[in-house]
């Protein structure tokens, strides 16, 4: 969890938390060379939580860790609207594209709460990729 607030102000405080992650549009599989637009259904954590962006990135910069996608979805939450945070928070969806260049096997990882440890869990799918379109006559 990350917080800002300006030293002169008194009123709130900006606090920003993960939502959870309660769907995916993902294909059956992925094409080589092509672009996917991938929608994500979240619930925010409560009333006093608003969607600030989509964050997905990869693990990191060449082979496996290039196809490992971690995907979540940032709130703001403000205590200075006279909200219920007992309240459940609304539902939403956001997107994000994605080219596929490599050949191998894609691994999705959605955000969808955190354990008893405050360790992240993730919803894991793999994507299998196709050199290209099948054609079945």
């Amino acid at each position: 969890m990350m917080s800002s607030c300006s030293i002169d102000d008194d009123a709130s405080n900006t606090t920003y938390e993960l939502a959870e992650i309660t769907g995916n549009d993902l294909p059956d599989n992925f094409i080589l060379g092509e672009t996917y637009a991938v929608n994500v259904e979240y619930t925010l954590p409560s009333a006093c939580n608003s969607f600030a962006r989509l964050d997905a990135s990869r693990g990191g910069l060449a082979g496996n860790e290039k196809r490992q996608i971690y995907v979540g979805i940032v709130s703001v939450f403000n205590d200075a609207n006279n909200c219920d945070p007992n309240t459940p928070g609304a539902e939403g969806s956001s997107n994000f594209s994605i080219t596929i260049d490599e050949t191998e096997d894609y691994t999705f990882y959605f955000w969808t709460g955190t354990d008893s440890n405050n360790e992240p869990i993730y919803s894991e799918i793999v994507v299998p990729v196709q050199d290209q379109v099948s054609s079945e006559n």
